[in-house]
């Protein structure tokens, strides 16, 4: 059965440029897993770039394993630990760490299904020297990684650039052998930003509510303090293999800047990635060789795109170079000539464009700093400029919402269409808009993370009521995603450790999510529908990132009161949210560098 899956690795290997295969003698050997598809891995730029990072070291293989397709998973579980690397085609099991790169809470079912693939113990405390050490890092790794915390031996706390020397350096001088718990506490204890959990313990009051997250050891830190990337001694994570079988396949993706410094409250990317750094343009452009007759595709990765200082002089030097550039982000109040320039030299047809809400008071409640009137400039300027095909992004369950502000989404799109069309008859280019409406799913380290997740039922109402009011409008299609869903995902936003009980119902069991939510003895409406008081200690407040608790709360309040408030000014001397205090010596990454 084994062969069948080699085959299918090696034909999958034999597709890419860029792939590193090592002999393995005298090395660690780490597996980094992604926990979905080949497809989807190979277009995330920080796998890719810890793949890259991890193999620069002569003294380490590191090789990529992704959750199986459908007909892979039906071979692999006829042969439990038949889950195999890529590079080399050896079970996951041989390896001496098992390392996930987890950027959804949506994927927290396959990471534990990947370690049951490979015929692994899913928790810490039933694994023995037999037995890859696991950890995660990755975005949710400093979001909130209580509820993986019990699968886990360790976790890495922070931005990858800041492990690839330190942890390796360790493991080279304390290889991970014998008393396991020895070695992962002088690994708690060497490196910055490691979190062991089962070195830590919770407790909880009697309503449910969390009482205490305490080290078990004197000498470990309270709190674990989130490592970020110094860009002045990096460079930016971009592609590092290339295959024709990833959405991206023909696109050099480079990251240019990490975090937003916009504030918009419900988005946790602009406050766990503070402050927000920019890579210098000449750094982002020797990532790859551009000539004259190159004419690359590059794709510019960013929250902001349009917010970094030198965006213009990156644009038009890959536009000089004839090269292809496409944006994994814009801004309406943001559209730089040099954007539009590289958008017509591109000859995109489609962009995407985030509102959020449909009213400018939700806006306000929001942060997002968007008036309709930018907003129908935005539209009219980009399809002055060819495109055809607008994308609209909006959630419904914001706090303080209203049926006037569901009603405002109609209004506002049939607004936006208007200009389109105004503009697009004088070019005879009428195109479409494509309206896309997600759940608000509340999450930590924002100002929301206090609020209730709305009901399900509620949101189904709300999207029933978009789809009929689009229904008959021409050249405006309708996408929603599935209420239930993003439950789940609300459930695993917020949760603690007794949320991996539900995760490890679910996939030991092979139940649904709401088949286990009736059997294990707590109410999952508990995580998801409640209000938090405002002195309520949260699961992820074992992760320190410099952000006042004080701070989000009065930005709760300032959006309650449909309040916009500055968003980040990221400069020595602020005391704001108290980032720019404990990170004030990354501040000096984020100016122009011109």
């Amino acid at each position: 059965m084994s062969w069948k899956i080699k085959k299918r690795l090696q034909k999958r290997l034999a597709k890419e440029k860029g792939s590193i295969v090592k002999d393995w003698g005298g090395k660690t050997c780490v597996a980094l897993a992604f926990p979905n598809r080949y497809h989807l891995a190979m277009s995330n730029l920080g796998f890719l770039s810890v793949y890259g990072m991890f193999n620069r070291r002569s003294d380490v293989v590191c090789e990529r394993v992704f959750y199986p397709d459908p007909d892979e998973k039906l071979l692999i579980h006829k042969r439990p630990g038949s889950l195999l690397s890529l590079e080399s085609q050896r079970p996951v099991r041989d390896f001496d760490f098992l390392f996930f790169s987890v950027p959804f809470e949506s994927d927290y079912t396959n990471v534990l299904e990947i370690m049951q693939m490979a015929n692994i113990p899913l928790r810490s405390d039933q694994r023995d020297h037999s037995h890859p050490l696991v950890a995660f890092g990755g975005v949710t790794s400093f979001l909130n990684p209580e509820v993986l915390a019990p699968f886990m031996d360790f976790v890495f706390v922070g931005e990858g650039e800041n492990f690839w020397d330190s942890f390796w350096d360790f493991v080279k001088e304390y290889p991970p052998y014998g008393d396991r718990a020895k070695w992962l506490k002088a690994l708690a204890k060497t490196i910055p930003g490691i979190y062991v959990p089962s070195f830590y313990r919770d407790s909880y009051y009697d309503d449910g509510t969390l009482r205490s997250v305490e080290p078990v050891f004197a000498d470990l830190p309270e709190k674990i303090v989130v490592q970020k990337a110094d860009f002045r001694s990096c460079n930016p994570p971009h592609s590092v293999i290339r295959t024709g079988d990833t959405e991206f396949s023909d696109f050099h993706l480079v990251e240019i800047g990490r975090g937003c410094a916009r504030g918009c409250r419900f988005c946790a990317a602009g406050y766990i990635y503070r402050p927000p750094r920019f890579h210098d343009a000449k750094k982002i452009l020797e990532t790859r060789a551009i000539e004259d007759d190159d004419k690359g595709r590059w794709g510019l990765v960013s929250a902001a795109v349009g917010d970094h200082p030198q965006i213009d002089t990156i644009c038009r030097t890959l536009s000089e170079h004839s090269c292809e550039v496409s944006f994994s982000s814009l801004r309406a109040d943001t559209l730089k000539s040099s954007v539009m320039e590289a958008l017509m030299a591109g000859n995109h047809q489609a962009v995407a464009i985030a509102p959020e809400a449909g009213s400018e008071r939700l806006r306000r409640v929001i942060n997002k700093h968007l008036t309709e009137a930018q907003l129908c400039e935005a539209v009219a300027e980009l399809t002055k400029h060819g495109i055809k095909h607008l994308k609209l992004y909006f959630m419904v369950g914001l706090p303080t919402e209203t049926d006037d502000d569901i009603k405002a989404i109609v209004t506002l799109v049939k607004q936006l269409k208007h200009e389109m069309v105004k503009v697009a008859k004088g070019l005879g280019n009428l195109g479409e808009i494509i309206v896309n409406v997600n759940s608000f799913v509340p999450k930590p380290f924002t100002p929301f993370q206090w609020v209730p997740f709305d009901e399900v039922e509620s949101l189904k109402s709300k999207i029933r009521f978009l789809k009929r009011s689009f229904s008959g409008v021409s050249n405006v299609r309708f996408y929603a995603d599935v209420p239930k869903w993003s439950y789940v995902q609300a459930l695993l936003a917020r949760g603690d450790r007794r949320v991996g009980r539900f995760l490890e119902k679910v996939v030991l069991e092979q139940k649904g999510w709401f088949t286990v939510m009736k059997e294990v003895p707590w109410n999952a409406d508990f995580w998801v529908y409640r209000q938090r008081k405002p002195d309520e200690l949260f699961p992820w407040e074992i992760i320190d990132h410099g952000i006042k608790k004080t701070f989000l709360w009065s930005e709760l309040n300032a959006a309650l009161d449909a309040i916009e408030t500055p968003g980040c000014p990221a400069k020595n001397g602020c005391i704001l949210c108290g980032v720019c205090q404990k990170y004030s010596d990354l501040l000096g990454t984020i100016t122009e560098n011109d």
